[in-house]
């Protein structure tokens, strides 16, 4: 099997709403999945009409962000999702040269020049292929050791993202692919390199052994700047019109590269998230031909906490991971930008919810807001301090939290102790507020929420 790297199941995890996924539940889908499998389940083994055929592995292959499930067990990957099959293609500048130790033949078939998903910098990627001469049954080759060096200034270029050299095979397979990203000083548009790229000391293995090639892999090329680089273009978001209308924003110019598509979101001067209800998609997911693409929408506005790893004071982009889907060059294929589950902020700061003095027993109270949305709290004291649990089952977020009226005081809840949870279709917030007095009459207000609107879901086709 060719499994998901952790760096991309990683990445699709944090594309899931607001947290924790539903392990256990995944477990159990992991396991029928198994069973059908097991019980004389067989494949379809068809491929897209027109398009070269594709390994098993390829047609499974999926982002971990589409409600996917991928496990480890007994060093067995298993996979399914949504079965849309994924082809490879090449990128950027076709350079098809190789090096042949011991049997194993090492092809670099092409380069490309471009950015990754959330990156500002730009980088090299190599596309390489390992192939089994001998037909040994490899399971997996990886290198020891991987240099990239610049002829010209004698200076090796740094490793980006997973530096395992890591080459899996399918079961009878007799090849694999593997691309590989390297930082540092790039060619210009308009320039010419020399580099060589060496890889040494091979360990692999099969069912039977584990053993290893020793030896140096030397593949030496030539990078055209302009070449290599020219799979990055700029298209224009046609369909403005009903953007604006249904959220208030515009889109800026699609930045296609082997790597990523990444959309600016343009908030007009003057229009913020303050002034209109609408804040962004919660889902959204760029059709590159029949394949869907999660996308990441960040930074997320109105949220006071930044998703980890990202600028907050970054502009708000749409990004979509196509290396993590074995697409790099999109040129030729049909994209349509589909936009699902809007998220409108709602806030009714004179809607007040009584509440009985707190105690150490939890008492439930609800309120049904004007928008429908129903307010399930549970309130208790905990000491000097009053903890708010909020129901929300996934059909809104709490975006403030609550505030807590007491005998005509307002108090705002501790951002360090209070949380949230949302898992699977239920979630619910804990709002800590410290050092409340005792008091007479005590008042809940629901702060600043989200919810999800479906009535300006938008499908736009991107004219390639």
């Amino acid at each position: 099997m060719s499994p998901i790297t952790e760096q991309q199941i990683k990445q699709g995890m944090s594309l899931l709403s607001d947290g924790s996924p539903d392990y256990g539940e995944m477990w159990n889908r992991i396991r029928a999945e198994v069973e059908r499998r097991r019980s004389g389940w067989v494949e379809e083994t068809s491929v897209i009409e027109n398009k070269r055929g594709v390994s098993r592995a390829r047609r499974w292959a999926l982002a971990a962000s589409a409600a996917a499930i991928v496990v480890a067990a007994g060093g067995t990957a298993i996979y399914f999702d949504q079965q849309t099959e994924v082809i490879p293609t090449e990128m950027g500048q076709k350079i098809d040269a190789s090096a042949e130790v011991g049997g194993v033949e090492l092809t670099l078939s092409s380069v490309a020049i471009g950015r990754k998903p959330l990156e500002e910098e730009q980088q090299m990627a190599l596309r390489l292929r390992l192939t089994d001469l001998q037909k040994r049954g490899f399971g997996t080759v990886e290198f020891g050791e991987a240099t990239l060096t610049d002829l010209s200034s004698g200076q090796n270029l740094a490793v980006s993202g997973d530096k395992r050299n890591l080459f899996e095979f399918e079961e009878g397979g007799s090849a694999s692919t593997l691309t590989q990203y390297f930082e540092g000083n790039l060619p210009a548009g308009g320039e010419s390199r020399q580099y060589r790229l060496t890889l040494k000391d091979a360990t692999y293995s099969t069912a039977q052994t584990i053993d290893s090639i020793q030896g140096d892999w030397v593949v030496e090329f030539t990078v055209e700047g302009e070449q290599a680089a020219s799979a990055t273009y700029a298209v224009p978001i046609e369909e403005q019109a009903a953007i604006e209308e249904r959220t208030g924003l515009k889109l800026g110019e699609a930045q296609i590269s082997p790597f990523e598509i990444r959309i600016p979101v343009i908030r007009e001067q003057g229009f913020s998230v303050d002034q209109g209800d609408f804040m962004y998609y919660k889902d959204s997911t760029l059709k590159v031909d029949n394949i869907g693409v999660q996308g990441l929408w960040t930074p997320l506005p109105g949220r006071e906490q930044a998703q980890p790893g990202l600028d907050p004071n970054a502009p708000e982009t749409l990004y979509f991971n196509l290396a993590a889907n074995s697409l790099e060059d999109v040129r030729k294929s049909s994209l349509t930008l589909q936009l699902r589950n809007a998220v409108v902020k709602r806030s009714y700061p004179d809607i007040w919810t009584p509440v009985a003095p707190p105690s150490e027993t939890a008492q439930s109270v609800s309120e049904t807001l004007p928008d429908q949305s129903v307010m399930a709290y549970k309130v208790k004291r905990e000491g000097k301090d009053i903890h708010v649990h909020i129901q929300t089952r996934n059909d809104f977020f709490m975006i403030t939290g609550t505030r807590l009226r007491v005998d005509g005081k307002t108090y705002e809840r501790s951002e360090s102790e209070s949380y949230s949870k949302y898992n699977g279709d239920t979630g619910f917030q804990v709002d800590v507020f410290k050092n409340v007095p005792e008091g007479s009459e005590f008042a809940i207000n629901a702060g600043e929420y989200g919810v999800y609107d479906s009535s300006r879901d938008l499908d736009i086709p991107i004219q390639n």
